[in-house]
Protein backbone atom coordinates (compact mmCIF):
# COMPACT_ATOMS: atom_id res chain seq x y z
CA UNK A 1 0.00 0.00 0.00
CA UNK A 2 0.82 3.57 -0.88
CA UNK A 3 1.54 5.81 2.65
CA UNK A 4 -1.77 7.78 1.85
CA UNK A 5 -3.55 4.22 1.58
CA UNK A 6 -1.93 3.25 5.26
CA UNK A 7 -3.59 6.62 6.15
CA UNK A 8 -6.83 6.20 4.78
CA UNK A 9 -6.93 2.51 5.98
CA UNK A 10 -6.10 3.68 9.60
CA UNK A 11 -9.13 6.10 9.08
CA UNK A 12 -11.54 3.44 7.97
CA UNK A 13 -10.77 1.21 10.23
CA UNK A 14 -10.31 2.99 13.25
CA UNK A 15 -13.79 4.26 12.41
CA UNK A 16 -15.02 1.36 12.01
CA UNK A 17 -14.18 0.57 15.78
CA UNK A 18 -15.37 4.08 16.81
CA UNK A 19 -18.90 3.06 15.61
CA UNK A 20 -17.85 -0.36 17.27
CA UNK A 21 -17.57 1.23 20.70
CA UNK A 22 -20.43 3.57 20.21
CA UNK A 23 -23.04 0.73 19.82
CA UNK A 24 -21.43 -0.94 23.11
CA UNK A 25 -21.46 2.49 24.96
CA UNK A 26 -25.31 2.47 24.15
CA UNK A 27 -25.75 -1.54 24.83
CA UNK A 28 -23.19 -2.00 27.82
CA UNK A 29 -23.67 -5.85 28.04
CA UNK A 30 -21.91 -5.93 24.71
CA UNK A 31 -18.57 -4.34 26.54
CA UNK A 32 -18.63 -8.31 27.45
CA UNK A 33 -18.64 -10.20 24.41
CA UNK A 34 -16.10 -12.47 24.24
CA UNK A 35 -13.22 -12.26 20.95
CA UNK A 36 -13.75 -16.15 19.68
CA UNK A 37 -10.12 -15.95 18.54
CA UNK A 38 -8.20 -14.18 21.50
CA UNK A 39 -9.38 -16.44 24.58
CA UNK A 40 -9.87 -14.01 27.47
CA UNK A 41 -9.92 -11.19 25.92
CA UNK A 42 -13.57 -9.17 25.76
CA UNK A 43 -14.39 -6.11 23.46
CA UNK A 44 -14.40 -3.67 26.21
CA UNK A 45 -10.71 -4.86 27.03
CA UNK A 46 -10.04 -4.90 23.10
CA UNK A 47 -11.12 -1.04 22.84
CA UNK A 48 -9.05 -0.08 25.85
CA UNK A 49 -6.41 -2.06 24.64
CA UNK A 50 -6.63 0.36 21.67
CA UNK A 51 -7.04 3.88 23.11
CA UNK A 52 -4.32 2.85 24.64
CA UNK A 53 -2.28 1.92 21.80
CA UNK A 54 -3.58 5.05 20.08
CA UNK A 55 -2.59 7.21 22.65
CA UNK A 56 0.57 6.21 22.82
CA UNK A 57 1.75 6.18 19.66
CA UNK A 58 0.13 10.01 19.48
CA UNK A 59 1.70 11.33 22.39
CA UNK A 60 5.20 9.87 21.14
CA UNK A 61 4.96 11.03 17.94
CA UNK A 62 3.71 14.51 19.38
CA UNK A 63 6.87 14.57 22.10
CA UNK A 64 9.51 13.16 19.35
CA UNK A 65 9.90 10.03 21.29
CA UNK A 66 8.19 7.37 23.71
CA UNK A 67 5.98 8.57 26.48
CA UNK A 68 6.29 6.62 29.61
CA UNK A 69 3.56 3.88 29.09
CA UNK A 70 2.13 4.05 33.22
CA UNK A 71 0.67 7.56 31.90
CA UNK A 72 -1.11 6.11 29.51
CA UNK A 73 -4.73 5.70 31.52
CA UNK A 74 -8.20 6.82 30.39
CA UNK A 75 -9.56 10.34 31.29
CA UNK A 76 -12.32 11.62 32.88
CA UNK A 77 -14.61 10.34 29.82
CA UNK A 78 -16.27 6.94 28.84
CA UNK A 79 -14.58 4.50 27.62
CA UNK A 80 -15.69 5.08 23.91
CA UNK A 81 -14.77 9.06 23.84
CA UNK A 82 -11.28 8.30 24.87
CA UNK A 83 -10.69 5.75 21.93
CA UNK A 84 -12.66 7.88 19.69
CA UNK A 85 -10.64 11.17 20.76
CA UNK A 86 -7.26 9.01 20.85
CA UNK A 87 -7.54 7.74 17.52
CA UNK A 88 -8.62 11.54 15.84
CA UNK A 89 -5.28 12.73 17.79
CA UNK A 90 -3.28 10.13 15.92
CA UNK A 91 -4.86 10.53 13.10
CA UNK A 92 -3.86 14.23 12.80
CA UNK A 93 -0.47 14.30 14.26
CA UNK A 94 0.28 11.42 10.91
CA UNK A 95 -1.01 13.20 8.88
CA UNK A 96 0.27 16.31 9.41
CA UNK A 97 4.10 15.18 8.82
CA UNK A 98 5.96 13.20 6.07
CA UNK A 99 6.02 10.17 6.10
CA UNK A 100 9.83 9.97 5.61
CA UNK A 101 10.10 12.20 8.18
CA UNK A 102 12.51 10.81 11.22
CA UNK A 103 10.61 9.69 14.14
CA UNK A 104 11.75 7.06 16.87
CA UNK A 105 9.84 3.64 16.16
CA UNK A 106 10.40 0.27 18.16
CA UNK A 107 12.14 -0.35 14.73
CA UNK A 108 15.50 0.15 14.20
CA UNK A 109 15.66 -0.38 10.86
CA UNK A 110 12.82 2.40 10.16
CA UNK A 111 13.14 5.27 11.94
CA UNK A 112 10.19 7.10 10.34
CA UNK A 113 6.79 8.67 10.40
CA UNK A 114 6.16 6.17 7.24
CA UNK A 115 6.36 3.03 9.88
CA UNK A 116 4.21 4.02 12.07
CA UNK A 117 1.42 4.57 9.73
CA UNK A 118 2.10 1.40 8.40
CA UNK A 119 1.99 -0.11 12.12
CA UNK A 120 -1.07 1.80 13.03
CA UNK A 121 -3.16 0.91 9.62
CA UNK A 122 -2.22 -2.99 9.92
CA UNK A 123 -3.12 -2.73 14.34
CA UNK A 124 -6.68 -0.83 13.64
CA UNK A 125 -7.52 -3.53 10.39
CA UNK A 126 -6.72 -6.56 12.66
CA UNK A 127 -8.44 -5.49 15.42
CA UNK A 128 -11.42 -4.19 13.53
CA UNK A 129 -11.48 -7.58 12.70
CA UNK A 130 -11.37 -9.22 16.24
CA UNK A 131 -14.33 -6.71 17.40
CA UNK A 132 -16.64 -7.73 14.49
CA UNK A 133 -16.32 -11.05 15.37
CA UNK A 134 -17.31 -10.84 19.14
CA UNK A 135 -20.74 -10.12 17.44
CA UNK A 136 -23.38 -12.42 15.49
CA UNK A 137 -22.32 -12.95 11.89
CA UNK A 138 -19.46 -12.82 9.94
CA UNK A 139 -16.81 -9.63 10.04
CA UNK A 140 -16.33 -8.13 7.07
CA UNK A 141 -13.88 -9.31 4.22
CA UNK A 142 -10.10 -7.68 4.99
CA UNK A 143 -9.28 -6.08 1.82
CA UNK A 144 -6.48 -8.48 0.11
CA UNK A 145 -3.92 -6.25 -0.38
CA UNK A 146 -4.23 -4.76 3.18
CA UNK A 147 -4.10 -8.28 4.23
CA UNK A 148 -1.00 -9.38 1.91
CA UNK A 149 0.70 -6.03 3.64
CA UNK A 150 0.16 -7.27 6.73
CA UNK A 151 1.97 -10.39 6.30
CA UNK A 152 4.47 -8.90 5.15
CA UNK A 153 4.68 -6.54 7.91
CA UNK A 154 4.98 -10.02 10.33
CA UNK A 155 7.88 -10.88 7.79
CA UNK A 156 9.20 -8.05 7.86
CA UNK A 157 9.07 -6.34 11.62
CA UNK A 158 7.82 -8.41 14.00
CA UNK A 159 9.16 -11.76 13.34
CA UNK A 160 12.43 -10.43 12.70
CA UNK A 161 13.01 -7.88 15.01
CA UNK A 162 10.52 -8.32 18.20
CA UNK A 163 10.72 -12.12 17.90
CA UNK A 164 13.60 -13.33 15.87
CA UNK A 165 13.89 -16.74 17.34
CA UNK A 166 10.30 -18.14 18.00
CA UNK A 167 10.15 -20.33 14.76
CA UNK A 168 13.65 -21.33 14.58
CA UNK A 169 13.95 -25.06 13.34
CA UNK A 170 16.34 -27.15 11.20
CA UNK A 171 15.50 -25.96 7.39
CA UNK A 172 12.23 -26.61 7.18
CA UNK A 173 9.92 -24.56 4.84
CA UNK A 174 6.14 -23.49 4.39
CA UNK A 175 5.17 -21.79 0.99
CA UNK A 176 2.13 -19.59 1.77
CA UNK A 177 0.28 -18.88 -1.55
CA UNK A 178 -2.70 -16.14 -1.65
CA UNK A 179 -5.18 -17.20 -4.08
CA UNK A 180 -6.80 -13.53 -4.41
CA UNK A 181 -4.02 -11.32 -4.55
CA UNK A 182 -0.27 -10.46 -5.37
CA UNK A 183 1.19 -12.46 -2.31
CA UNK A 184 3.62 -15.35 -1.70
CA UNK A 185 6.11 -16.57 1.09
CA UNK A 186 8.75 -19.18 1.52
CA UNK A 187 9.43 -19.06 5.19
CA UNK A 188 12.79 -21.36 5.62
CA UNK A 189 13.61 -22.32 9.72
CA UNK A 190 17.10 -21.91 10.12
CA UNK A 191 19.01 -22.29 13.89
CA UNK A 192 19.07 -18.67 13.99
CA UNK A 193 15.31 -17.96 12.99
CA UNK A 194 13.06 -17.43 10.06
CA UNK A 195 14.37 -16.54 6.34
CA UNK A 196 11.57 -15.00 4.12
CA UNK A 197 11.44 -15.00 0.12
CA UNK A 198 8.59 -13.64 -1.91
CA UNK A 199 8.96 -16.69 -3.81
CA UNK A 200 7.13 -20.16 -5.59
CA UNK A 201 8.71 -22.57 -4.61
CA UNK A 202 7.90 -26.64 -3.36
CA UNK A 203 8.69 -26.64 0.02
CA UNK A 204 7.86 -29.14 2.71
CA UNK A 205 4.02 -27.65 3.82
CA UNK A 206 1.82 -25.45 1.16
CA UNK A 207 -0.71 -23.43 2.25
CA UNK A 208 -3.37 -21.77 0.13
CA UNK A 209 -6.34 -19.69 0.69
CA UNK A 210 -7.55 -16.09 0.55
CA UNK A 211 -4.85 -13.38 1.54
CA UNK A 212 -7.78 -12.56 4.46
CA UNK A 213 -7.45 -16.45 5.86
CA UNK A 214 -3.74 -16.47 5.69
CA UNK A 215 -3.10 -13.42 7.55
CA UNK A 216 -5.53 -14.70 9.83
CA UNK A 217 -3.43 -17.73 10.17
CA UNK A 218 0.45 -15.82 10.14
CA UNK A 219 -1.28 -13.79 13.30
CA UNK A 220 -2.91 -16.64 14.85
CA UNK A 221 -6.24 -16.11 14.51
CA UNK A 222 -7.16 -18.95 12.66
CA UNK A 223 -6.30 -22.28 12.38
CA UNK A 224 -4.69 -23.96 8.99
CA UNK A 225 -8.07 -25.73 8.73
CA UNK A 226 -9.16 -23.10 6.69
CA UNK A 227 -6.44 -22.91 4.10
CA UNK A 228 -5.76 -25.49 0.94
CA UNK A 229 -2.69 -27.53 2.35
CA UNK A 230 -0.63 -29.89 1.07
CA UNK A 231 2.65 -31.79 2.75
CA UNK A 232 3.60 -31.94 6.74
CA UNK A 233 0.82 -30.00 8.04
CA UNK A 234 2.18 -30.61 11.44
CA UNK A 235 4.46 -27.45 10.61
CA UNK A 236 1.49 -25.42 10.17
CA UNK A 237 -0.03 -26.57 13.65
CA UNK A 238 3.62 -26.21 15.36
CA UNK A 239 3.07 -22.36 14.10
CA UNK A 240 0.36 -21.86 15.60
CA UNK A 241 1.39 -23.28 18.53
CA UNK A 242 4.67 -20.94 18.59
CA UNK A 243 4.32 -17.45 17.19
CA UNK A 244 1.72 -15.31 18.57
CA UNK A 245 1.73 -11.71 18.19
Amino acid sequence: MTQQGYAECLAAQGGRLVEIANTAERTPDDWQRQIPECPGWDLEGLIGHCAGVWTFVGSSIAAGGPVDRDSIIQPDSTLAQWHADALDRLVAELTARQPSDPLWSFNPRDQTVGFWLRRMANEATMHRWDAESAFDGTPARIDPGAAVDGIDELFDFFLPVRQPNVFAGNGETIHLHANDADGEWVVTRTPDGIEVERAHRKSDVAARGPAQDLLLFVWGRLGPERLETFGKDELLTEWQQLVRI
